[in-house]
């Protein structure tokens, strides 16, 4: 598997995306033990039990597809795909390569596939395993990108040593290749883990082989990070609440009213972009600007006019880990009232979208609504995460 060094997701879905910059060195992935060790880096933390982890192939347009974790619901409660034993996504005929027409007689974007069918019930998958919805979602984004091969990672508790538990992992990789396989897109393998740490065993879902786990700070691509200045955050609610978090002081009344701020054109306009850009200069300079200064960029950027020209030379530029505007958008995200703080967090959700890294993006875009739920662009641009927009697509229709 090749993946890039800014590998970097839907509600229930995180992910990391490729994000279309030419510059990225290319990591080269050549065994399952070091695809494991990779997963928290190419997600930024490591994924919780009870997930299931899809690192997409190359897209029909050649670019790298993302890699997303999703909740598997009733992975961990002890429920099995079926009450008779089995899962009917593993009979004998379906792990040969063809589907069995008695179990999914219909389209499986088209109706319910349990309603008025004629397959027998003791071969029926009850939903309480909670696979398939996460799995068809995925289809449907692989068939619409034409991703032909996809790796899996099924976390889950003692799965590579527990017998039931393996039989779990095993079940909802199986609905996976399943509907994968009803759009054209094969499972290239399926592996378990109980969780990421060096030494902890892995093991093949659909081969029954296995192995020990590499130390996941050491992989490549974990290399490849750390030289960017990408910090791994030892959760998925960790990386939430830095968004969410405020300065002990900080404004949380918008001295302005609720209408929406609107400058002078053209010239206005033009100011109000270039004290914000003196300050992003100022510092990037080690300097500091205060709390009369940092209001009025607040305010300003509430104009939409400012804040589109911001957002459009984001768009162009990117941004940099030790970006003065990174730094000035974290002031007016932690110390501003909901409106300001709200734009700030759009400006920094867009800049992770930007960059491949999907986590982030969608927990600054999540914190920036909550903010301000009027923020229009927020919403455009969490609708793009969870139809799987590819982050150079975003950039161009911006720039």
């Amino acid at each position: 598997m090749t993946t890039s060094g800014r590998a970097g997701g839907d509600g229930g879905m995180d992910g990391a995306m490729d994000s279309g910059m030419d510059d990225r060195p290319t990591v080269v992935i050549s065994s399952p033990e070091e695809l494991i060790a990779s997963i928290p880096a190419m997600l930024g933390f490591p994924p919780g039990r009870g997930s299931v982890v899809v690192m997409c192939g190359n897209t029909a347009d050649g670019r790298q597809g993302p890699v997303v974790r999703m909740d598997v619901d009733g992975l961990l409660d002890g429920s099995r795909a079926s009450s008779y034993g089995g899962n009917p996504y593993r009979a004998g005929t379906y792990r040969s390569g063809t589907y069995r027409s008695d179990l999914y007689h219909r389209d499986p974007y088209g109706g319910d596939p349990y309603d008025d069918s004629d397959y027998d019930d003791e071969l029926a998958w009850p939903p309480e395993l909670g696979a398939e919805l996460p799995a068809r979602g995925l289809a449907q984004f692989c068939s619409r990108e034409g991703v032909s091969g996809v790796h899996l990672v099924v976390v889950h508790e003692d799965c590579a040593d527990g017998s039931g538990a393996g039989l779990r992992a095993e079940d909802a990789a199986a609905a996976f290749e399943y509907w994968l396989g009803m759009v054209g897109t094969r499972v290239i393998a399926a592996y378990g883990v109980g969780e990421f740490a060096e030494g902890a065993r892995w093991v093949d879902l659909f081969g029954m082989v296995g192995g020990v786990q590499l130390d996941p700070d050491a992989t490549e691509i974990a290399a490849v990070h750390a030289f960017d200045g990408r910090v791994r955050a030892g959760s998925r609610d960790e990386i939430a609440q830095l968004y969410l978090a405020r300065d002990p002081d900080a404004c949380d009344i918008d001295p302005h009213g609720r209408g929406l701020a609107e400058l002078e054109r053209p010239t206005a306009v033009e100011r109000a972009v270039a004290a914000h850009d003196g300050a992003v200069e100022l510092l990037e300079a080690g300097e500091e600007i205060d709390d009369d200064e940092l209001a009025r960029i607040g305010e300003a950027l509430l104009d939409i006019a400012v804040r589109d020209e911001v957002y459009r030379r984001l768009a162009q530029l990117g941004l940099g880990h030790e970006d003065g505007r990174r730094l000035l958008w974290w002031a007016l995200a932690r110390r501003r009232p909901g409106r300001e703080r709200s734009v700030a967090l759009v400006l920094l959700g867009a800049g992770a979208y930007f960059a491949g890294s999907g986590v982030h993006a969608r927990s600054a875009l999540e914190a920036a609504v909550s903010a301000d739920p009027r923020n229009s662009l927020a919403r455009l641009l969490l609708h793009g995460l969870e139809q799987g927009i590819a982050p150079e697509r975003l950039r161009q229709a911006a720039a």
